[in-house]
């Protein structure tokens, strides 16, 4: 079987599983039904499509972005972008943002990009009883028991690091003006301007009689 076809099988695959752990996956899924989304990533010479009906069937596009366009047919969108822009088209308020800064060109029917962006956004999946299938509850709460503690650990660890470094950049290494020096220093400017401006109101006043 050709590498090509291989791919489409396992995403095909791979994509209905992921909808079948979300049993409300199926609702949007209905708002999807006869609709095709084909997505083009600059770099690969093919495309993919998704045809969407009680499932999802993914074809290799061999009609490059430009023909394809031209000729869609009603419910069909097709998309071009970078792969690192993606993971944005999951909030579909970012669409607009993204055609207008040409980072995403997009064809034919945008209300199938926000639905599929939707049936992929809104995937409400419990990991930890998929899981359990295979190994059994103690196992399965043990587990991601131990992925929660390791996810709450390197939180933790970023946090520090970063006021670590705010530290030792401010106070340490004096590279950057703390906020409260900012503040002083913006608090002896406003009174030296006002000791200026009664200085100058007195040397006025000085200099009338004079003349």
């Amino acid at each position: 079987m050709p590498a090509l076809p291989m791919l489409s099988g396992v995403l095909e695959t791979l994509i209905n599983q992921v909808l079948a752990f979300d049993p409300d996956s199926h609702q949007r899924l209905a708002k999807l039904n006869h609709a095709c989304l084909s997505i083009f990533i600059d770099g690969f010479p093919e495309g993919v499509t998704m045809h969407f009906a009680d499932k999802v069937e993914v074809n290799i596009e061999r009609e490059p972005f430009a023909q394809l366009a031209q000729n869609l047919p009603p419910r069909h969108c097709c998309i071009k972008t970078h792969l690192g822009v993606l993971p944005e088209l999951k909030e579909t308020s970012q669409l607009t943002r993204l055609i207008q800064q040409n980072k995403l060109y997009l064809e034919g029917d945008i209300n199938v990009a926000q639905q599929v962006s939707a049936l992929f956004r809104e995937l409400d999946i419990d990991w930890e009883e998929q899981v359990a299938k295979y190994t059994g509850d103690v196992i399965a709460h043990q587990a991601f028991s131990v992925l929660h503690g390791l996810f709450d650990a390197a939180s933790e660890f970023t946090h520090k690091g970063q006021r670590v470094l705010a530290n030792t950049i401010v106070e340490e290494k004096e590279l950057a003006a703390h906020k409260l020096a900012v503040m002083h220093f913006c608090d002896e400017v406003s009174a030296l301007r006002n000791d200026v401006e009664r200085f100058e109101v007195r040397l006025k006043q000085l200099e009338s009689p004079l003349s």
